[in-house]
């Protein structure tokens, strides 16, 4: 898995900058977030190879 230096995050296209804004409002906030939000946007981090899979995650 890749590893990502948010030093360097401007670096990153800006769909993997909002995914990590994301995942990080997500997981520290417990923000409440519908299964197609969560869905687009850890996918984006998982072909980014900054997320593992998530198996237990279906599609919407």
């Amino acid at each position: 898995m890749k590893k990502l230096d948010l030093n360097k995050l401007e670096d990153e296209p800006i769909e993997v900058q909002q995914a990590v804004a994301f995942y990080a409002s997500h997981t520290i906030k417990k923000v409440r977030v519908t299964t197609l939000e969560r869905y687009k946007h850890y996918s984006i981090l998982e072909e980014a190879g900054l997320l593992e899979p998530l198996k237990s995650v279906v599609e919407p």
